[in-house]
């Protein structure tokens, strides 16, 4: 990515471009960057699906459909992230940059400034249309009831909020909650909107092999924004010190299936952190895989992740309620096996694994895109594949063993299955 071309536009307002021919279309994501706060999380989420499906050319999803397939497949989607104490909320399009001599890309990049600068408003332009707004909040509500019978990502909410407990900003997911979704009004969400265009860092990425014109035409896009955004960087959050025994909550719901989350901490670089995680539970070659399910049986699924900002490393596993002893007992024996035995083919599995990852990630446009958003939130990251590539290569057997044996366990949530859930399963 040495070919990265930086424009400022005004202060807090800048494009980051790479031109490209990688790929057979263009992709822009207007990134509008704040402090996360927890009282804004849900309605930031509800804003980028309102400006995603509508706008005030086309009030209705199947208007804005219909003038995308126009553009010869254009796609808009919309997002929001929380990146450590930053909420970033995105707007992309991605369009063939011509087609037949017809200039496309330019026409999709109109068709996103539509939709953002003139929003699916009421006629006297001071709040969302009640019907548009009512059925993003419907629809933002629907997903929060399928959260309900989803009792993996149950548990993974919990460890989070349990983990985060010092920091109810972060504990919260970037989808928001049912219960500040109800409290959010056409006309609150309108006043956001106003004041997220005044006050946050905007951050453009533009990736792919698109004339110049294109970038004239997306400065004069980004000047109508109002030159007050705020200089936000992205920061590490110290969690809290944990002590020698983890946080543990439990909680029991009419379910068959129990589901175990565990947060360990680890003093280690990037790079070793993704190896290791990849070695203990990271695909169907690792050691929880197939020691735990494969030849224990006692988890219907099992695997961890890691996140590198505070390096945890989070496993989860769907089991039975009368083998979770059994299971974290199993747990901790591969952990112990990490820190001492001599796995070299599990260490070159786990680093081909995560390199073919990255290769197969580079193959797609939104990949690049969010890794110029990273550089500009943090630029001293190094985001090119070569780096990535040779890190990963650098990782020894030794780093292995000593990163293992300083993982310490921070957190544990359960969601244990009842017996009257069973028995009411044998007697149905």
């Amino acid at each position: 990515m040495n070919d990265i071309q930086t424009f400022q536009v005004a202060p807090g307002v800048e494009i980051l471009w790479l031109p490209t021919t990688k790929f057979h279309v263009a992709r822009l994501e207007v990134n509008f960057v704040a402090e996360q706060e927890l009282n804004s999380t849900t309605s930031r989420r509800l804003l980028a699906n309102m400006l995603q499906r509508s706008s005030a050319a086309w009030p209705k999803e199947s208007l804005l459909s219909r003038q995308l397939s126009s553009l010869y497949g254009a796609e808009l989607t919309a997002k929001t992230t929380i990146l450590q104490n930053l909420n970033v909320l995105s707007l992309a399009i991605s369009a063939p940059v011509s087609y037949d001599n017809e200039e496309i890309f330019s026409a999709a990049q109109k068709l996103l400034w539509e939709c953002l600068l003139h929003p699916n408003a009421n006629q006297a332009k001071k709040q969302f249309s009640q019907q548009a707004f009512q059925i993003e909040q419907t629809n933002l509500a629907n997903a929060y009831a399928g959260i309900a019978d989803n009792y993996s990502l149950q548990a993974s909410l919990d460890l989070q909020r349990l983990i985060y407990q010092n920091y109810p900003e972060l504990a919260i997911p970037a989808f928001g909650t049912l219960t500040q979704l109800q409290q959010v009004s056409p006309q609150q969400l309108w006043q956001q909107y106003q004041t997220i265009l005044q006050t946050n860092r905007v951050i453009a990425t533009l990736v792919g092999d698109v004339d110049q014109s294109i970038i004239t035409q997306l400065t004069s896009y980004l000047q109508q924004l109002r030159a007050q955004q705020q200089s936000v960087n992205l920061q590490m959050k110290s969690l809290l010190n944990f002590t020698e025994e983890p946080l543990v909550q439990q909680r029991q719901e009419q379910i068959q299936q129990s589901q175990l989350a565990l947060a360990y901490q680890v003093p280690a670089r990037k790079s070793v952190l993704q190896v290791l995680n990849m070695m203990l539970g990271g695909d169907d070659q690792s050691l929880l895989f197939q020691k735990v399910r494969e030849q224990a049986g006692l988890a219907y699924s099992i695997y961890s992740n890691v996140n590198s900002y505070q390096q945890i490393i989070s496993i989860y596993a769907g089991i039975s309620a009368e083998k979770l002893a059994q299971t974290k007992q199993i747990i901790s024996q591969q952990i112990a096996t990490l820190a001492t035995e001599q796995l070299e083919d599990l260490l070159q599995h786990a680093k081909l694994a995560l390199i073919n990852q990255r290769l197969e990630l580079a193959d797609s446009i939104a990949t690049p895109a969010n890794q110029l958003l990273l550089k500009a939130l943090n630029p001293r990251i190094m985001i090119d594949d070569e780096h990535y590539l040779q890190k990963i290569q650098q990782v020894s057997l030794q780093d292995i063993h000593q990163a293992a044996s300083h993982l310490h366990k921070i957190a544990e949530f359960c969601l244990l299955g009842t017996e009257k859930a069973k028995k009411e399963k044998v007697n149905g």
